[in-house]
């Protein structure tokens, strides 16, 4: 039976680059992840009252 876990990583508004900064970040998490042996089900992104991007991230190992 596969254990699933969701992560959320976020950045707020403010920061110059915003996307480009949560997208690196969310694909060192994801080679770390992976490396761990977890699989990737799914990411998503959704901006949150327009000042802060969000990540939602599905793993199974």
């Amino acid at each position: 039976m596969k254990k699933y876990e969701i992560h959320t990583l976020s950045k707020k508004a403010g920061f110059s680059g915003m996307k480009d900064e949560l997208t690196t970040e969310v694909a060192q998490f994801l080679n770390k992840k992976a490396n761990e042996g977890y699989e990737i089900v799914t990411v998503s992104f959704a901006y949150y009252e327009a000042s802060e991007l969000l990540a939602f991230i599905t793993i199974c190992r």
